[in-house]
Order: C-alpha cells, then structure tokens, then sequence
C-alpha cells in the first residue's frame, strides 16, 4: 500500500497498471493446502478451478485473508510442491504468531527476527514445504 501511494505520488493523475502481485504456491494436495490455509491461516477460499469435477486435484485455488492472496496449484507446471516461497505483511506478528500457536501450526522454534531493512518476520512451511515468511514493517503507524 505504501509503495502504490508513492508510486502514485510520483505519476500524480497517471493511474496504476500493474494492481496486485499474487504468489502460486505449488501443492500436492490441493485439499490438504487449503486445510492448512483455511484452518490454520485463516484465509477463505475466494476461487477454485478443478478440470475434473469428480477429482479434487490438479486444482487452482484462490485464497484471501484481509488484503492478503495466494493462490494453491497442484497443476504440475507450476513447479514441485515445496519449491516456493511467500512473504505476508501484518499489522501485529506477535498477534499473529500467537493466533496460530493457538490452531496448532508448527511454529519451529518460533524466531522472531530484527531485521537490519525495519522488518521484524518469523518464518514457517506450510505442509509441502513452501516457505511462509511473516513480516511487519516496525516504523508502520509511525
């Protein structure tokens, strides 16, 4: 949102082309990755395209929590399951990591970062593997 206000600061009355960056997560299950996202993260499914109606997989799935979306693909051309990675942004990631703590995501050691660049972030795996950062800006609000 910050870097879209600046961008239009900087065109003032151009308007923005590009308007959302979605990350596709490769699944094997699309079933089990929207249990976790659903379940466990929290997010709602908004989409979902199965070619085969009698068959959950291959599936691409959209996901939304808040201003956050991801989409989940067990379409074999976007890439094995477990080789991706996402950042979301939060407004409180103590908050956070305490909501999933308490639905039982595996938290690792649950390390919360200082980032050098202003961000505090902990990271997870969702079940296939794919990396889940979480980040907060320190300086938001101020």
């Amino acid at each position: 949102l910050c870097a879209q206000r600046a961008l239009l600061s900087a065109h003032e009355g151009e308007y923005l082309m590009f308007k959302i960056a979605i990350p596709v997560l490769p699944v094997k299950s699309s079933e089990r990755a929207e249990s976790f996202y659903g379940e466990k993260l929290g997010f709602k499914r908004a989409y979902v395209y199965r070619p085969d109606s009698k068959s959950a997989d291959p599936a691409w799935l959209g996901m939304v929590r808040d201003g956050a979306h991801v989409v989940l693909s067990s379409f074999h051309p976007d890439g094995p399951p477990g080789s991706a990675s996402v950042q979301f942004y939060v407004e409180d990631l103590v908050a956070l990591q305490k909501q999933l703590a308490a639905v039982g995501v595996d938290l690792g050691d649950a390390q919360v970062f200082d980032q050098d660049w202003g961000n505090l972030e902990f990271n997870l795996e969702d079940p296939d593997g794919n990396r889940i950062n979480i980040a907060q800006d320190k300086n938001a609000g101020t």
